[in-house]
């Protein structure tokens, strides 16, 4: 089984976008991060491991971060579903 979830993000000083990502390989156990754009807006976070959003509010909090989902996958046997599209 594998968790995905794509964040749309807002920040306020773009090295924030590097230090956001290191902090949320440290926090997901196994997981891959990375910016899909230029303009670090669309962030993908994937792990064999599920994990929640909940899990990441601290770390966006922490750099005064706007995000929202815009979907999420959760795959099994090499099928992925979607399992809700939010997006703001």
């Amino acid at each position: 089984m594998k968790n995905n979830v794509l964040f749309k993000t807002k920040f306020r000083k773009i090295i924030d976008a590097f230090w956001l990502r290191e902090d949320i390989l440290e926090t997901i156990p196994n997981c891959q991060c990375e910016y899909l754009d230029s303009s670090f807006r669309l962030l993908s976070v994937s792990s064999e491991t599920l994990f929640s959003e909940n899990e990441l509010k601290p770390v966006f909090e922490l750099y005064k971060t706007e995000f929202s989902i815009v979907e999420r996958y959760i795959s099994q046997a090499g099928t992925e579903h979607p399992t809700r599209i939010v997006s703001r």
